[in-house]
């Protein structure tokens, strides 16, 4: 229906089983002072072997080059999950702040190249030399021509990181106690009843539509290491630190999944900062770019939307927008606000399963995302 379709760009590692894409043991390591490292798990077996990287968690450090500091200090950990924490210190500066960032790593089909993927725009890569080093690309993509030292080397042991950072999840509030599944990553933590917790609660309590709801929640927040149920074991528990938006209708998506533009049915869950609200007994907003006939087809609730589009790199624009006559009693205001959003649209954006169109002042018109229709 509607020729839509999935790009998932997973590629399963090498001796890896699979079925890694939710919750994985976090295996052993020969670190004693962390008896369960950063996952939050179980430990079941040894360390798991992951291609040329060797055997997984691991923990890459180096002092790399700096423009703006002496030096920048990157620390990376990376579990068989296909999960990353990684920190990098500014050296020289005051007070060195640190920049947290977590996510997925995959490796190129040659099995050379490590992309580490997060919620920060930056992707990094890095050529893999054997298990003991990473050198880090340039922006570009490719290989970084200098004299000066761009490389990783493998720590003799794995050093744990408890990144703060801003990341997206489905959160859940029930039987007294909040849980947080990260997107990007997959992994699902317990929320500690601090710091921001409480009005994560009440925003939760206001926002869900029936109870055990999850609802997907961007925040600021720590991951720690906090005693779990078992009295010698330690797990991973995010700490709320700030709470940025509750996006009602929308969810994670599937992890690594990457959907086109075109071809793809998307919901609208988001006008500017306001969620969507579909009335009941009326059609969920949404969009299709037909890319045979550059048409659109959709609907923006009440009536079906028609017209054309034009796309070339980033840029977008859409033309002869018009919808069909009906009158409904509710959300016409939000489908004259969806029409206006597409007139307007210049630029958009795909991250994973969720697309967003901007006007030229790079201002967010609308969010959608994409549903896989059977």
């Amino acid at each position: 229906m509607l020729g839509c379709r999935r790009n998932n760009a997973f590629k399963e590692c090498a001796g890896q089983q699979k079925g890694l894409l939710d919750e994985v043991s976090v295996l052993r390591c020969d670190a004693p002072v962390v008896p369960r490292l950063l996952g939050g798990m179980r430990r079941r077996g040894p360390d798991r072997p992951t291609g040329p990287l060797g055997s997984l968690p691991a923990t890459y450090a180096g002092d790399l080059p700096c423009a703006d500091c002496a030096s920048l200090r990157y620390k990376l950990t990376l579990f068989p999950d296909q999960v990353y924490f990684l920190s990098r210190t500014y050296l020289g500066k005051d007070a060195s702040p640190v920049v947290y960032d977590i996510g997925n790593w995959t490796l190129s089909d040659n099995r050379k190249v490590l992309t580490l993927t997060g919620e920060r725009e930056q992707i990094f890569r890095f050529t893999v030399s054997g298990e003991e080093e990473l050198h880090l690309r340039g922006l570009d993509g490719r290989d970084i021509e200098s004299q000066l030292h761009y490389t990783l080397i493998r720590s003799p042991r794995v050093e744990p990181i408890e990144p703060r950072t801003v990341m997206r999840g489905m959160y859940r509030y029930m039987a007294d106690a909040g849980t947080f599944k990260e997107c990007l990553t997959g992994r699902r933590w317990p929320v500690s009843q601090e710091r921001n917790n409480a009005d994560l609660e009440r925003a939760y309590s206001n926002e869900r539509r029936q109870p055990n709801e999850e609802l997907l929640v961007v925040l600021e927040g720590s991951v720690v290491m906090r005693p779990a149920m078992e009295e010698t074991a330690a797990g991973e528990t995010l700490v709320v630190e700030r709470i940025i938006e509750l996006r009602p209708r929308e969810t994670c998506g599937a992890r690594f999944a990457t959907d086109p533009l075109e071809n793809t049915y998307w919901k609208l869950t988001r006008l500017g900062t306001v969620p969507v609200v579909v009335t009941e007994h009326q059609r969920e907003p949404s969009l299709v770019l037909h890319a045979d006939n550059h048409r659109v087809a959709g609907s923006g609730g009440c009536n079906r939307l028609m017209g054309s589009y034009v796309v070339e790199g980033r840029t977008l624009h859409f033309n002869h927008m018009a919808s069909t006559k009906m009158a409904c009693p509710e959300g016409m205001q939000q489908e004259q606000a969806f029409l206006d959003a597409l007139n307007n649209t210049a630029t958009w954006k795909i991250a994973g399963e969720h697309l967003e169109l901007y006007d030229d002042q790079g201002t967010t018109l609308a969010r959608f995302e994409a549903t896989h229709l059977r």
